[in-house]
């Protein structure tokens, strides 16, 4: 997901409040359930990116859903903002840069692994603590089958490619045998 400036402004405002009051972990929770109900209901995304429906509407039936039920200050008077300034549809945006933000005090790095078929516990294990010591950070993975791949994996994590595919060491073997017989 591409996120915008304006979204990265949000998330680190409400970052910096969170955290005053020592409630960051909780905002991201939040934002996080609140971000899957949007999901879970199209017509609820529909309707606050509907320009037939006024900013007051919106924030009306904000405040109907949300006050009362438990959000911090924050996380509420965010999202009465981005009803009042028509914004709510960067929600899904803001929250992806809250959790980078989140990702960056934590020293967090993610990524992604595509294997040809899936790996155990143990493989996973042993991957993610390859990498969290190669680029000394906390390492989160997600992994994924790649029907595509012959065998082995690929990763890819903090701008780095870990490549252990079966077809990258047979090119490298290719290049290798042609090496040789020039």
């Amino acid at each position: 997901m591409k996120i915008t400036e304006v979204a990265r402004r949000y998330a680190r405002a409400l970052m910096a409040l969170a955290k005053q009051k020592g409630q960051h972990l909780r905002a991201h929770q939040e934002l996080e359930a609140v971000a899957q109900i949007f999901q879970k209901d199209p017509s609820i995304q529909q309707y606050f990116i509907n320009p037939l429906v006024g900013p007051e509407q919106k924030k009306a039936v904000v405040q109907n859903t949300f006050q009362g039920k438990g959000l911090l200050e924050e996380v509420f008077n965010l999202l009465l903002l981005l009803a009042e300034k028509n914004r709510l549809n960067l929600f899904a945006e803001i929250v992806a840069a809250y959790e980078q933000q989140m990702d960056l005090e934590q020293n967090i790095t993610r990524g992604a692994v595509r294997s040809a078929k899936a790996l155990s516990e143990a493989d996973k294990k042993d991957l993610e603590s390859k990498i969290a010591k190669i680029l000394n950070k906390k390492i989160i993975l997600t992994y994924k089958e790649d029907p595509k791949l012959l065998g082995g994996v690929v990763a890819q994590a903090g701008g780095w490619t870990f490549d252990d595919s079966i077809e990258t060491h047979l090119i490298k073997l290719n290049e290798e045998l042609n090496r040789r017989a020039n």
